[in-house]
C-alpha cells in the first residue's frame, strides 16, 4: 500500500549528501511529493515503522529500548522546533540506505557540513539579535567565536584530502588482511603407494645328508 512512499524515500536518500538523514526530514519531503503526485502518505509514526521494517534502509533510533533519548536534551523542551527545522536541524530518529558505506570521506563531509550549518544558523541569529541587549550580544559573539574556531579545526582535521588518504589506507589494510586470512589450500600429504608385500615362500629345510660309511 505504501510501497510508493518507500520508493520515494529511497530516491531522496540516494540524492542526499549527508547519507544519515532525519526520518522527519524524509517524511516531510515524501509528504510534499505525495500531495503533488496524488499518492497516500502515512503518519510520521507509521512512516518510521515502514522504514524500520524495510531491508533497503538502515534505521537509527533516537531512543534506547527503555524509551530514554540518546541525547541529553529532551525533544519536548526544544520549544523552537519549527525554527530549528527551518534551519535544517531535526530531532528524532535517523535513517540511511543500507548499501551506502560510511567511508572516512563520507563521514568527514558530514561533519564539515554540520559545523558549517551551525555557523550559518548562528550568523542568522546574530543578524536577528534584539537591539539594546548587550548581554545577549556578548553571548552570541562568544558562541560565534568558538564555533568559528571549531569550523577551522574541523576543516583542517577532516579535509577532503586527508579523508581520501585515510580511505585508501583502510582499503589497502582490508585488502592485506583479506589476503592473509584466506585459507590456504592444505597440501595433501603424498600417500605412499602400498608396496606389495613379498610373500616369502617357506623353503622346506634341506637336510644335507652325508653318506655314512660303514662302521668299522
Amino acid at each position: 500500500m505504501y510501497e510508493r512512499c518507500l520508493n520515494e524515500a529511497e530516491r531522496i536518500l540516494a540524492s542526499e549528501k549527508d547519507v544519515i538523514v532525519p526520518v522527519k526530514k524524509i517524511w516531510k519531503e515524501v509528504e510534499r511529493q505525495g500531495k503533488n503526485q496524488g499518492f497516500e502518505i502515512p503518519s510520521l509514526a507509521d512512516f518510521t515503522a515502514l522504514l524500520e521494517g524495510d531491508r533497503r534502509f538502515e534505521f537509527m533510533p533516537s531512543h534506547t529500548e527503555d524509551g530514554e533519548p540518546f541525547d541529553d536534551v529532551p525533544t519536548d523542551e526544544l520549544g523552537e522546533e519549527p525554527e530549528l527545522e527551518s534551519l535544517g536541524f531535526y530531532s528524532g530518529d535517523r535513517v540511511k540506505l543500507k548499501n551506502v558505506e560510511l567511508t572516512p570521506e563520507v563521514i568527514g563531509g558530514l561533519i564539515r557540513r554540520k559545523v558549517d550549518m551551525t555557523m550559518d544558523a548562528l550568523t542568522k541569529a546574530w543578524e536577528q539579535r534584539p537591539g539594546g541587549d548587550q548581554e545577549t550580544e556578548d553571548q552570541l559573539l562568544d558562541i560565534l567565536a568558538r564555533t568559528q574556531k571549531l569550523q577551522r579545526e574541523v576543516k583542517r582535521t577532516f579535509s577532503e584530502e586527508k579523508m581520501k588518504q585515510l580511505s585508501l589506507a583502510l582499503k589497502r589494510s582490508k585488502k592485506r588482511a583479506g589476503t592473509s586470512n584466506k585459507a590456504k589450500p592444505k597440501r595433501q600429504a603424498k600417500r605412499r603407494r602400498p608396496t606389495a608385500k613379498k610373500h616369502r615362500t617357506k623353503k622346506s629345510p634341506t637336510v644335507s645328508r652325508r653318506k655314512r660309511g660303514p662302521r668299522k
